[in-house]
C-alpha cells in the first residue's frame, strides 16, 4: 500500500486524470460545435461524460458504441479517466469519433439513424425489473 502511495506522489495522477477529464470534456464541447450538435457534458474530470440533446440521443449513443467497438475502441458516452489515457490516445479516440458525429448530424438532416445500427438501441439505465 505505501509503494502504491508513493507512485502516486510522484506521478500526482490526480493532477494527470483530471486535466485529462477536463480536456476531454473540452473536446466534445468543441466536436459537437464543429458538427452543430447539441449536448451537456456533466460528471467530474474524472468520469466525465455527455448526453446528446436531441430526441434520438439513446441511438446515437449506441452508434457511438457500435462504430468505436468496430475500430477497436470501448466507448460511450462517458470516459473514465485513468493514467493510461495520454494525449495520443485522446487525440485517436477524437479522431475516431469525428466522423461519427458528422454520421449523426447528417442523421439530424433526415438520414435514418435506425438503418445504420447492427442491434437494438442501448437502454436508458438501470430500472427494476418487477
Amino acid at each position: 500500500a505505501l509503494a502504491t502511495l508513493d507512485v502516486m506522489s510522484r506521478t500526482e495522477s490526480w493532477s494527470q486524470i483530471t486535466k485529462t477529464g477536463e480536456a476531454i470534456t473540452q473536446r466534445w464541447h468543441d466536436l459537437a460545435k464543429q458538427h452543430d450538435l447539441k449536448i451537456t457534458t456533466g460528471g467530474l474530470p474524472s468520469l466525465t461524460n455527455f448526453t446528446f440533446e436531441l430526441p434520438n440521443a439513446l441511438a446515437y449513443k449506441t452508434l457511438i458504441t457500435q462504430e468505436m467497438l468496430n475500430q477497436g475502441f470501448l466507448a460511450s458516452n462517458s470516459v473514465y479517466v485513468c493514467t493510461e489515457h495520454t494525449q495520443e490516445v485522446v487525440d485517436e479516440y477524437f479522431s475516431l469519433l469525428n466522423p461519427i458525429f458528422h454520421t449523426i448530424k447528417q442523421c439530424e438532416d433526415g438520414k435514418d439513424v435506425m438503418s445504420l445500427l447492427h442491434g437494438p438501441v442501448c437502454d436508458s439505465g438501470f430500472k427494476r425489473l418487477n
